[in-house]
């Protein structure tokens, strides 16, 4: 578990899980591009809250309500750097522009760099997903270009552990 001023962010529920298939499943297309295999997708989730070859999915709670997720992920086309993690985020409708996935990218991202031995972490963005990118930047990180997966060009953003460091002792 990680423990942050609203938040924590930890393993998935079994009863949460189906609950994750669907807002997979009723996802915008902006956030996902790919649905994934749905016997794969409810068998990882079903180890969440383990880092496992890069891998980590966690819920993120408020208040013991499950109100999105977050997870560390392998891209399909892309081989990572050692120590480069990738980050994906999804908040319920309802719980968008209240500062939460800010809070759950924060969380996560230092306890990578914290307790993963993080180098980079890095996430991409759908170009038009405004409130996103603005989430990315508020957290410290900066646009590293444009990368393409699954087909579509997607903004990515990105933080060393330098940065994150620095950030940190100025008090962000």
């Amino acid at each position: 578990m990680i423990r942050g001023e609203r938040l924590m962010l930890r393993k998935l529920r079994p009863a949460e899980i189906d609950e994750e298939w669907e807002a997979m499943v009723t996802a915008d297309p902006v956030a996902t591009a790919v649905l994934p295999d749905e016997a794969q997708f409810r068998a990882r989730l079903a180890c969440s809250g383990q880092l496992h070859d890069g891998w980590l999915d966690l819920a993120i709670d408020l208040e013991g309500i499950l109100i999105g997720r977050i997870q560390t992920f392998v891209p399909p086309d892309r081989a990572l750097p050692p120590g480069t993690f990738d980050i994906g985020i999804g908040l319920r409708g309802a719980m968008r522009g209240k500062g939460y996935g800010r809070e759950a990218l924060v969380l996560l991202t230092d306890w990578l760099f914290k307790h993963a031995q993080a180098q980079v972490v890095e996430a991409g963005t759908d170009p038009a997903n405004h409130a996103m990118r603005a989430v990315f930047r508020h957290a410290g990180w900066g646009e590293a270009g444009i990368v393409t997966e699954v087909g579509r060009d997607w903004v990515l953003y990105h933080i060393t552990r330098q940065q994150w460091l620095a950030s940190r002792e100025a008090g962000r």
